[in-house]
């Protein structure tokens, strides 16, 4: 019995107003279970980007619990790696405060005389700011130097159980991968099969790709980086190149939060010097020139994303999963338009999403 157009178009509207409520419902459960989802998305991601080593290994025959292994310990060690590091620069900043306070009240009283001066030189009455005193500007900053540390802490310890938790879940999943296959032909059949199986191999290698690009240019933005920087002999060097690579993941404005805080550093370190100037212009230009011509020329459209839906994608997940959500947001979108135009090739959704 064929519905009435009434019929359709009540049904329709109930779609809409239950996607509706969905939405907010399944925001809510990602950002209040950010602790599970977050290793989850960590585990996944992993998985296939190490999925060609895996293969390699097994290969030539190299055991399965070697392989998982070495894949587990490569991670670990390199989530203790940047642990160490994070950690070791904030004990390093604390440390260094102390100069930095003295250098920038020495920079604020200098800019006050000079201020003083051309006043004179051009008969322009300089209005003195009434009750500052500018040896109590950083003042405040040793009440929260024990804070920092504590935060510091809290914040190593979370990254530690967030690697922990990351190498068991992908532990299972490396484990049960090779089931897969067994397991979906079980439910579904011949056609449903390769299909699911052509689809996770469409987003495992389109993944690949692009970490593979990113992780390139990235690297090479964060070499320049870090060149300009030891010229410059600006403390902190190797942290700002790690920050330097992980911040450029994040597409458009990854470049920004990637300098500022060597800029910072740099303008603690001498105060208001030209070398500040010199080393904003050499870090930007050179984000400029790897973000905004080598990445694309290199990279190109592969991925197939609509730039507005990239910048929307970014504010959603950032919002969701902080900084770790605006590094994924690129391949998690990626991946659902794979999945959309492997659903239905003429999907609304994913023509929105698509560049093309």
């Amino acid at each position: 019995m064929e519905k009435c157009p009434d019929q359709i178009m009540e049904l329709r509207w109930i779609r809409i107003l239950l996607i509706i409520i969905a939405v907010p419902v399944i925001v809510l459960i990602l950002k209040t279970l950010a602790t599970v989802f977050i290793p989850l998305l960590f585990a996944v991601f992993i998985s296939f980007v190490f999925a060609p080593m895996r293969t390699w290994l097994a290969k030539r025959k190299v055991p399965l619990w070697i392989n998982i292994g070495l894949m587990v310990l490569v991670i670990l060690v390199v989530f203790a790696l940047v642990g160490g590091l994070v950690y070791a620069a904030v004990v390093g900043f604390i440390q260094q405060m102390p100069k930095y306070q003295a250098k920038m009240v020495e920079s604020f009283n200098s800019l006050e005389a000079s201020l003083s001066q051309l006043s004179a030189q051009l008969d322009i009455a300089f209005a003195k700011i009434p009750n500052f005193d500018s040896s109590q500007l950083f003042r405040s900053t040793d009440l929260s130097v024990t804070k920092l540390l504590t935060g510091t802490m809290g914040s190593f310890m979370s990254f530690g159980s967030t690697a922990f938790l990351t190498a068991i879940i992908l532990l299972f999943m490396v484990t049960g991968a090779g089931k897969l296959e067994q397991r979906l032909k079980n439910v579904m059949n011949e056609e449903e099969n390769r299909q699911t199986l052509d689809t996770i191999l469409r987003i495992e290698a389109q993944i690949q790709r692009y970490f593979a690009n990113k992780s390139l240019i990235s690297l090479m933005t964060a070499v320049v980086g870090m060149i300009v920087l030891w010229i410059f002999g600006v403390d902190f060097v190797i942290v700002a190149g790690l920050l330097i690579f992980t911040m450029n993941f994040i597409p458009n404005i990854g470049s920004i939060i990637a300098t500022a805080f060597p800029l910072l550093v740099c303008l603690l370190q001498y105060g208001f010097d030209f070398r500040v100037v010199a080393v904003a212009a050499l870090l930007m230009g050179s984000e400029m020139f790897f973000s905004n011509y080598l990445e694309p020329k290199y990279m190109g459209q592969k991925l197939n994303l609509n730039p507005i839906v990239i910048l929307v994608s970014l504010v959603f997940w950032g919002y969701v999963w902080g900084i770790v959500g605006m590094i994924f947001a690129v391949p998690i979108m990626s991946s659902l338009n794979i999945i959309l135009k492997q659903m239905d090739e003429r999907s609304l959704i994913s023509a929105i999403i698509s560049d093309k």
